[in-house]
């Protein structure tokens, strides 16, 4: 039997689609079906305590002002029209703050125009790909060798740039097992870092 996961679902609220955002990680969506304030915080509460690899890949303000340039559709319960459900009109926007799962005035954070907000989930992975996605595009893995580009320049902070580059090449073929970019391509990807 094939059961769809919350991941899988039309709409995701608003804590899941900045859950995405911020760090791509499909459980953390799942997770977050039935959010509550509370629930959200925690996420990026202890970053000392998250998984090995969690990284922050995004920032809530880029949902918002997707919302807000029509880049995105939302719909939700407007506050005293519970009974219906509408499209939030994208200039509204602007004057909102997200908190995730809710939406508040920037200056009246106890005051929530929308309830139930959602989005479509195919558009918030078209807008926003997956780490995974976007990594098999590439021939090399670029945030793997970033983080092996800071271990080096981390352990050996006098070297030259060429020896740095000879020491991510090494530090790549002995952790993938396969050739490294060449010294061209990691110039270039340093320069870009710095």
């Amino acid at each position: 039997m094939n059961t769809l996961s919350a991941f899988d679902d039309k709409y995701w609220n608003l804590a899941q689609a900045c859950a995405w955002i911020e760090y791509r990680e499909k459980h953390l969506v799942e997770e977050l079906a039935q959010a509550d304030r509370t629930s959200y915080i925690a996420i990026g509460f202890y970053p000392s305590m998250w998984p090995p690899r969690r990284k922050q890949l995004g920032q809530i303000e880029e949902l918002r002002r997707a919302l807000e340039e029509s880049r995105l559709i939302s719909s939700g319960f407007r506050q005293g029209r519970l009974e219906r459900l509408e499209d939030i009109p994208a200039a509204e926007w602007a004057d909102y703050i997200i908190r995730p799962p809710f939406i508040s005035f920037s200056d009246q954070a106890q005051n929530i125009p929308w309830e139930g907000v959602r989005i479509l989930s195919a558009d918030m992975r078209r807008l926003w790909r997956s780490v995974n996605e976007v990594d098999a595009r590439s021939k090399f893995n670029w945030a793997a060798i970033q983080e092996i580009f800071d271990e080096v320049i981390t352990q050996n902070p006098e070297m030259t740039k060429n020896e740095l580059i000879i020491e991510v090449q090494g530090a790549f073929e002995d952790r993938f097992n396969k050739p490294a970019p060449s010294r061209s391509t990691l110039q270039r990807k340093i320069k870009a870092w710095s």
